[in-house]
């Protein structure tokens, strides 16, 4: 097992790459990437239309921003600079978890984990903030932890993500009460209690209560008539996400077995039954050759989004019972990872493979997009005028699998070269709202795409 030092550095470099990677594609531009896009250049200011996530947007929103400020006119690169933005922050998010857990194996592996099992499972549709409030609960909880004594940088980055927190999702119905009640529980244990830091704790729990109030209010104001019902139609669809059946399959098995059989959390018997799913979970990407039905699609991930923050609340309560030292029956599997020496270390070992076992369906999804825009790119800068949909490649598989029907006007018009090029209408039979007329495109000036 390679030590922690050089696992949590492999695991920093490994998300930055894939974040590097993913915004080279234009990843962000998936689905509603490209009316952000759009939206921004139109305008030539931040897209901030929906107050409960104003803050993630925005922070998210700043590279491209700047370029546009700075008098960068070219879609291809602003759609490079959004998708970076859209992947920086909760990777940035993360990576601060992963060095604050380098010096705890279990703490380590909690975190890797949740990469591995949400983040990569869940992220394609990486304009959703719901990425970047995740990666602040494991963040806080790590944080929280592994204090062993109240800090001013501890106070400082607590008021700091709780403040991004407050105004990200609505995850934070439940992410926020939890996440205040655990700094609480860090004023109470640990002293002495320096004025300064203490307020900062304070203003963090302030500022996670409030989060809950506007993720309520999001919730009983929806955006839309249509939201809470999407919502729930989409949680109820999570099954579809074969990335996230798998990861959580295995994570689950571990979770289960250690229960009734703690003690095993030393051995390799309940790793080695807990691998099957991970094998499987690499070898996903090989269902895509026979062309069927079942294989890891990019729009399934969307739907596992409100099961993934249960997962991540159910890892935050398991980091704060580890931390608190609990001692009853529930808690055993947590007693054999502090007393036994083998069992953390398996448990790292097991979370690095986890999130070796998400990287080829990763890859494969991300090729697929590339040439997703490839097909687009060439349709658009191939005719001109109104182009029907079934009348191009996108209306055959596998492009087909990326497609999402109420975006495909405004993914062209993001990728013009000339005004004279074409736009792609969406397929005959849907009648949903879009974002403009077809033969009315918004005028977005001087941004043309440029290879």
């Amino acid at each position: 097992m390679p030590s922690r030092t050089f696992v949590y550095r492999a695991t920093i470099g490994l998300i930055w790459a894939l974040a590097l990677w993913h915004s080279w594609t234009c990843r962000g531009l998936f689905v509603d990437g490209s009316a952000f896009l759009v939206q921004i250049v139109r305008r030539e200011w931040f897209f901030d239309f929906y107050s409960p996530r104003l803050y993630a947007m925005i922070v998210g929103q700043i590279p491209i921003m700047t370029a546009v400020t700075l008098g960068v006119t070219d879609l291809h690169l602003l759609g490079q600079l959004l998708s970076l933005g859209l992947f920086g922050l909760p990777t940035l998010v993360y990576t601060l978890a992963l060095m604050r857990a380098k010096n705890d194996p279990v703490l380590l592996a909690v975190v890797i984990a949740a990469i591995a099992a949400v983040f990569y499972t869940t992220s394609f549709f990486i304009v959703g903030e719901y990425n970047t409030a995740y990666a602040i609960a494991i963040l806080v909880a790590v944080r929280l932890a592994t204090a062993d004594r109240l800090t001013l940088g501890d106070g400082l980055v607590l008021a700091a993500m709780s403040f991004l927190a407050m105004r990200t999702y609505e995850a934070l119905i439940y992410l926020g009460p939890l996440l205040a009640a655990m700094t609480l529980w860090q004023l109470w244990r640990l002293s002495p209690r320096p004025i300064v830091t203490s307020l900062l704790h304070l203003v963090a729990v302030g500022f996670f209560i409030a989060s809950m109030f506007v993720a309520i209010d999001s919730v009983v104001y929806p955006h839309s008539a249509e939201h809470l019902e999407e919502t729930y139609l989409t949680a109820t669809n999570a099954w579809q996400n074969m990335q996230f059946d798998l990861a959580f399959g295995a994570a689950a098995v571990l979770v289960v077995w250690a229960l009734f059989r703690p003690e095993d959390l030393g051995g390799i018997r309940l790793y080695r039954w807990a691998a099957i799913c991970l094998v499987l979970l690499a070898a996903s990407p090989l269902l895509a050759i026979g062309d069927g039905p079942v294989r890891p699609l990019a729009k399934s991930q969307y739907v596992a989004r409100t099961v993934g923050g249960f997962v991540i609340a159910a890892m935050v309560i398991a980091v704060w019972a580890y931390a608190a030292g609990l001692k009853n029956k529930l808690a055993r599997p947590l007693e054999v990872l502090r007393r036994n020496a083998d069992a953390p270390r398996r448990l790292l070992a097991f979370a690095c493979l986890m999130l070796l076992a998400t990287l080829p369906s990763d890859l494969f999804l991300t090729v697929t997009w590339e040439r997703y825009l490839e097909a687009m790119r060439s349709i658009v800068r191939g005719h001109d005028g109104l182009v029907a949909f079934e009348s191009t490649s996108l209306s055959r598989r596998p492009n087909i699998l990326l497609v999402e029907n109420w975006v495909l006007s405004t993914q062209s018009l993001a990728m013009r070269s000339k005004k004279s090029d074409a736009i792609v209408l969406p397929p005959r039979e849907f009648n949903d709202w879009v974002p403009f007329a077809p033969v009315e495109p918004p005028n977005i000036g001087r941004f043309y795409w440029r290879d």
